[in-house]
């Protein structure tokens, strides 16, 4: 079972290890804003640095909540609401994921450097010069890195930024196989649809989110723009919009909403709704998302 979407995604720290301290600040100034990264000059403090534990446990490790019956047999069920609350961990910023590091270093190289490293989550990328790519082919087909990126070529800075970003998202993908496994036995469906993914990724696009958790009831997802703002965005099968009428119904809202939304709308909140809800005089118009209607999905 293939999933289309990940379950979340948020920026890790991307960690550059090069003894040329002058190549360092040229990268730092091509560097997008809101990336999370360090940069080293000397691979012993790298190495120091990225072989420190985390200041939070990965979150698919707290994502199984373990219990017993009354028969004391344990169970283990994945708690999808502990996936929506990494949004208020700070730290989750600080977990390493990527690091970029330099070949020709006079202390250690840079297979020699990737070899030390305890996490094996962590993605490696070496940078090599024109002499190293014989190396650099031997180290990732012994496994030691994911990739190699020529140095000092007219587009080595948009090919790192590039692959960089491809491996964090490859980091995931890796950390989160447990997760996605557990998620398999029992899916959203829309994890697995093509045509939805499409149209989550278009929106992402659009309002340049960074990051995203999966929620539930009402299922979607929880996004962040680069500015720090949030928006979500609801996935409503049949079944879901049925639901909702009914649940309207039962409130007393106004006709011409509950017609709106089998039509394409979603009736976002009415939480801050009068306890006497056949009112009349109640804003229901201004709570309602005009939904876009994705063609051969649920």
């Amino acid at each position: 079972m293939s999933f289309t979407l990940a379950p979340y995604f948020h920026p890790t720290m991307v960690i550059f290890v090069d003894d040329d301290e002058s190549f360092l600040k040229s990268l730092d100034l091509e560097l997008p804003t809101h990336w999370a990264y360090r940069l080293f000059a000397e691979p012993e403090r790298a190495l120091e640095f990225l072989n420190h534990p985390p200041p939070l446990a990965p979150l698919v490790d707290r994502s199984f909540v373990h219990s017993r019956d009354r028969t004391s047999n344990r169970s283990m069920t994945l708690d999808i609401t502990i996936i929506e609350q990494e949004i208020n961990h700070l730290v989750r910023f600080a977990r390493n994921s990527v690091v970029m590091v330099d070949y020709s270093m006079p202390l250690m190289n840079g297979p020699e450097f990737c070899s030390e490293l305890t996490d094996p989550y962590i993605q490696k990328a070496m940078l090599t010069g024109v002499a190293d790519e014989k190396i650099a082919v031997q180290a990732f087909n012994a496994k030691l890195i994911n990739r190699f990126i020529p140095k000092n070529t007219s587009h080595s800075i948009s090919d790192i930024l590039a692959f960089s970003e491809e491996l964090q998202h490859d980091y995931f993908t890796q950390h989160t196989a447990t997760l996605i496994n557990t998620l398999a036995l029992d899916p959203p469906l829309f994890l697995l649809d093509r045509d939805v993914a499409r149209a989550i990724r278009r929106v992402m696009q659009k309002h340049n989110i960074v990051e995203d958790y999966l929620i539930d009831d009402p299922t979607g997802f929880l996004m962040l723009r680069a500015d720090g703002s949030a928006i979500r965005i609801l996935v409503f099968g049949p079944k879901d919009i049925h639901r909702s009428v009914a649940d309207a119904e039962k409130l007393g809202v106004a006709d011409d909403i509950l017609l709106a939304v089998p039509q394409g709308c979603v009736l976002m909140s009415y939480t801050d709704a009068p306890e006497d809800y056949s009112a009349g005089d109640y804003p229901w118009a201004d709570n309602l998302v005009a939904a876009e209607s994705v063609k051969d999905a649920e």
